[in-house]
C-alpha cells in the first residue's frame, strides 16, 4: 500500500480530484481483450471515428479504454490515485503485454479542480513511482484554478 503525505489541516472549499488510467492508441485495438485480459469493467471506451459529441461533427482520432475514478470533493490526492494503484499495480505484467500485443500507450492522469484556491498537495511516492515505471506510463497532472471570490468590502 503507498502512503502520500496530507497537508494541513484546512478546511475544504469545493475542491475536487479526479483521476484515470487509459490505454489509447492510434489504430483500432479490440476494447474487449483489454477487459476479458485485465478483468477489469472500463468506465469509458470509444473508438477510432466515434463522434466526441452527438451534436458536434468532431471524431475521436483514436482509440481509448479508461477506468475512471469518480470525481471526489477532497485535497488529498490519494483518494482517487490509491484505488488506481490498488487495482492495476498487481496486473502490470499484464499491461507491458497487452501494450506491446495491442500496440498502444497507457497513461495514469490526476485532474484537480481547485476552488477558492484550496490547493491540494501531494507527493509520488517511491512505490508509485515504481509502478508507473513498471508499466510505462506518466502522471499527467492536469489542474484547473478557478478564480477566487471577491471579498465585500465595508463601506
Amino acid at each position: 500500500m503507498m502512503n502520500f503525505n496530507h497537508t494541513g489541516g484546512q478546511s475544504m472549499a469545493q475542491t475536487t480530484l479526479y483521476a484515470y488510467l487509459q490505454f489509447r492508441g492510434n489504430d483500432d485495438f479490440p476494447l474487449e481483450v483489454v477487459t476479458e485480459r485485465l478483468g477489469i469493467e472500463p468506465t469509458t471506451t470509444w473508438k477510432v471515428g466515434d463522434r466526441v459529441r452527438e451534436i458536434m461533427p468532431l471524431e475521436r482520432f483514436y482509440t481509448s479504454w479508461e477506468y475512471k475514478v469518480a470525481k471526489r470533493e477532497t485535497r488529498y490526492v490519494e483518494d482517487v490515485l490509491q484505488p488506481i494503484y490498488d487495482l492495476f499495480s498487481t496486473k502490470a505484467t499484464m499491461i507491458c503485454a497487452l501494450k506491446e500485443e495491442l500496440q498502444m500507450d497507457v497513461h495514469i492522469a490526476l485532474v484537480m479542480e481547485v476552488e477558492q484556491g484550496d490547493m491540494p498537495g501531494f507527493e509520488v511516492t517511491a512505490a508509485y513511482s515504481q509502478f508507473l515505471s513498471s508499466i510505462g506510463a506518466s502522471l499527467d497532472v492536469d489542474m484547473y484554478i478557478y478564480p477566487f471570490e471577491e471579498r465585500e468590502m465595508d463601506a
